[in-house]
């Protein structure tokens, strides 16, 4: 609950401050609090829809007799904030700050109570009855045994309880300071005060009606954990019988576990027997292999004396053909060199061809668009006014300019078939480095004879693998060669007599 204000009203209304006085034609008067509830009750949202819309409508009813109240209340309104966990409120009456805690009351409070006790039977009965059926709940059994909700929810009502005291004292001090300050003003006034001290009771019967609904919550809770405390009771004694069932099969599994352990070593005492037997049989057989591999050696060496013989006549082989290679590789360089000197002389030729070819084709053009020009003049002079129009002129110049970028294209395509032909020169020339590179591997081969003798079989294995990767590098080598001579001097190739 919180006590609010009331606003300043216009000229012709009393005018009210923040402490709460109400200034009217010069006199300063008390005015009476409004109390408004600052926290929703989600346990009474259903129920109290009624309560809460026959306040709101006996609210109106009080506003519409009395305007200056109606703007003070939506004022309050304006100022009422929610606030999770418990709810607090606040006295605007006159500036001072009251602290509603559990403990007692304080001493001005205490005297504020003594002296105006006399109005405290304007509160509901519901009001004073409340605080007695707390204290019979706290002292029943049923709150014996109760968790930690339990405990927040009964210092929560004892919060409200002490705050109930605080609403009565302040009730009865505003209710103290209308009969000081009640003389001075008209019948208005007096309604005024009337219907705040209603609305006060209606705030504060909903407030216990309220705190009764939580009792009876926390009376269903206790219950709760009664039922609870008989739940686990069972359960253990489940438990306990279930654990006399698991020791009884603890039992069991060990008598079963012995009886497994003895079946377990009768048959690993089976098993090795039956190992050792397969260790004989394999011992035998391993025997009757390394006879088998012995023999398969003296074949195989029988096959290394063989392969030496082959492998000489190969290498005899080899040496013919790598004397016939070099022969050729010599052919070759001949060639290639008489070759390059006819290519130089036949570049050397065409530039000097080209140089003359264009110089005949600037003579021609010059030649021809000097007969154009006398065509044309010839023409305006036999018949004048009748000559070629500007645009057979241009057509003309734009023919010329084509015939001569043709010419250009032709030229390009000249140069470009000389770097065609100065490239391939340059691809026998790898072809012949790669030969002699091929020539410095046969040095390698050649002691290859030698080594047969110490070598083991995965080394002559190796060995004659090798060659024959260098042999079909050198046969492929040869058919470039054969192919290059078949495409530009065949002649070479002819067997003569």
């Amino acid at each position: 609950m919180a006590v609010g204000p009331r606003v300043a009203q216009p000229s012709n209304q009393p005018s009210v401050t923040d402490n709460g006085y109400i200034y009217q034609n010069g006199e300063a008067k008390l005015a009476p609090p409004i109390i408004m509830c600052t926290r929703s009750y989600p346990e009474c949202s259903a129920d109290g829809e009624v309560d809460m819309d026959s306040s709101a409508e006996n609210a109106n009813d009080s506003d519409s007799l009395n305007p200056t109240r109606h703007d003070g209340r939506l004022s309050g309104s304006a100022s009422a904030s929610v606030i999770s966990g418990e709810e607090q409120f606040e006295d605007y009456g006159e500036g001072e700050d009251v602290d509603f805690t559990p403990s007692s009351p304080s001493p001005e409070e205490d005297s504020r109570t003594n002296g105006f006790s006399d109005l405290g039977s304007s509160l509901p009965s519901s009001a004073g009855q409340t605080p007695q059926k707390m204290r019979q709940l706290y002292n029943s059994e049923l709150l014996d045994i109760y968790c930690s909700q339990c405990c927040k929810k009964v210092n929560l009502l004892n919060d409200l309880e002490a705050r109930l005291r605080n609403l009565k004292a302040n009730s009865q001090l505003f209710q103290a300071n209308h009969s000081v300050f009640g003389s001075s003003q008209g019948s208005s006034t007096e309604d005024l005060f009337t219907d705040s001290i209603d609305s006060c009771d209606l705030d504060i019967t909903e407030k216990v009606s309220y705190l009764e609904k939580k009792v009876t919550e926390l009376e269903g809770d206790s219950l709760a954990n009664n039922d609870l405390k008989s739940k686990l009771k069972h359960e253990n004694t489940h438990l306990v019988h279930r654990v006399h069932e698991l020791e009884e099969q603890v039992k069991d599994a060990e008598t079963r576990a012995d009886q497994t352990l003895e079946d377990e070593m009768k048959r690993h005492r089976e098993a090795y027997t039956k190992m050792e037997r397969d260790r004989n049989t394999e011992i035998d057989l391993l025997c009757t292999r390394v006879q088998l591999l012995e023999e398969e050696n003296g074949q195989m060496k029988l096959n290394v004396c063989r392969l030496k013989s082959q492998t000489e006549k190969l290498d005899q082989e080899k040496q013919k053909m790598t004397d016939k290679l070099e022969d050729t590789s010599l052919r070759l360089k001949d060639e290639m060199d008489l070759y390059r000197k006819i290519m130089d002389k036949l570049w050397q030729n065409r530039h000097e061809f080209q140089k003359e070819k264009e110089a005949m084709q600037e003579l021609i053009d010059d030649l021809r668009r000097e007969l154009d020009y006398l065509q044309c003049f010839k023409l305006e002079m036999e018949h004048p006014g009748k000559g070629k129009s500007l645009s057979e002129l241009n057509a003309r110049t734009r023919e010329l300019e084509m015939e001569h970028e043709v010419k250009r294209l032709k030229q390009e395509n000249h140069k470009l078939r000389d770097q065609n032909d100065d490239l391939n020169a340059q691809i026998l020339t790898l072809s012949l480095y790669e030969a002699k590179n091929l020539f410095s591997c046969q040095t390698k081969a050649q002691c290859l004879a030698a080594e047969i003798d110490n070598a083991s079989r995965d080394e002559l294995v190796d060995a004659l693998k090798e060659q024959e990767e260098i042999n079909l590098r050198l046969r492929q080598y040869m058919d470039k060669i054969i192919l290059a001579i078949l495409d530009h001097n065949p002649s070479i190739l002819e067997i003569k007599n």
